[in-house]
């Protein structure tokens, strides 16, 4: 057997894979979740602790 597959048959070789739109789509919708995540964090005070746990390092 070849390590990239060649001798199977198409439907054995795409079993369990999704069509690579729909990975796509996967994809897109994951990115925008972690940038919507990400802007939130940025939106969010900085706790007063830790702004005086920093004042102490200067």
């Amino acid at each position: 057997m070849s390590a990239d597959n060649n001798d199977r048959p198409d439907d054995e070789k795409s079993k369990g894979r999704r069509p690579a739109k729909n990975r796509g789509a996967a994809t897109d919708d994951v990115g925008k979740a972690l940038r919507s995540a990400y802007d939130e964090a940025l939106r969010e005070d900085v706790p007063d602790d830790f702004l005086d746990l920093l004042g102490k390092l200067s």
